[in-house]
């Protein structure tokens, strides 16, 4: 009877065996998925990471060239405020300047039949040195006379119907034009000769 009862518990702990070895494949098995559903997941989150980076890095990029681009703007900007303060600087003293011109201009013309040649020669000499050194500092002026009249340069003040000019002409100047370097410094001041209108 004893022999009956061994022979009935072998058979009982081979399949407890089997069980466990069952299990422990299984756990394996799941412990396995684990791990890739981790790298997977590991590795969509470092995708994620590596898509933001790119992004920062591409948006830093921008505001880099852009601040580049801005400082270079601001450069030229700040060379052409110097290159002109160093042309015009000097515009308020030639602008004060010009009546005197005007004045000595006036007297030349009124002295020219002046038995007193010697104070013509002192005011034509006087003149010069003036208008020497307005020109080294840049001033000049345009003549007028008998020019196209041009708004940007001349302030008519008279307009004088004339058969024998077919656009609008400069006719009498009363006061001179004068150029800053480029600028324009004081308008002249003319009388305009127009076409004639045709009854």
């Amino acid at each position: 009877m004893e022999v009956n009862q061994e022979s009935n518990q072998a058979p009982k702990s081979a399949n407890d065996s089997d069980a466990q070895e069952d299990s422990r494949d299984n756990q394996d098995a799941k412990a396995q998925t684990a791990e890739v559903v981790d790298e997977s997941s590991e590795q969509g989150s470092l995708q994620e990471t590596v898509k933001k980076l790119e992004a920062e890095n591409k948006e830093l990029q921008n505001k880099f060239l852009r601040t580049v681009a801005d400082m270079e703007n601001l450069r030229r900007r700040h060379d052409k405020e110097k290159s002109d303060l160093a042309k015009y600087g000097n515009e308020k003293l030639l602008e004060d300047l010009l009546p005197v011109l005007d004045s000595f201009e006036k007297a030349l013309a009124t002295g020219e039949g002046d038995e007193s040649q010697s104070y013509v020669e002192g005011v034509k000499m006087v003149f010069k040195q003036l208008t020497d050194m307005a020109e080294k500092h840049g001033l000049t002026g345009f003549e007028s006379q008998g020019e196209e009249f041009d708004p940007n340069l001349h302030q008519g003040i008279q307009r004088i119907e004339d058969e024998s000019v077919e656009t609008e002409r400069v006719k009498d100047v009363f006061q001179k034009g004068y150029m800053l370097n480029e600028r324009l410094l004081r308008p002249a001041v003319v009388s305009v000769a127009v076409p004639a209108t045709k009854d």
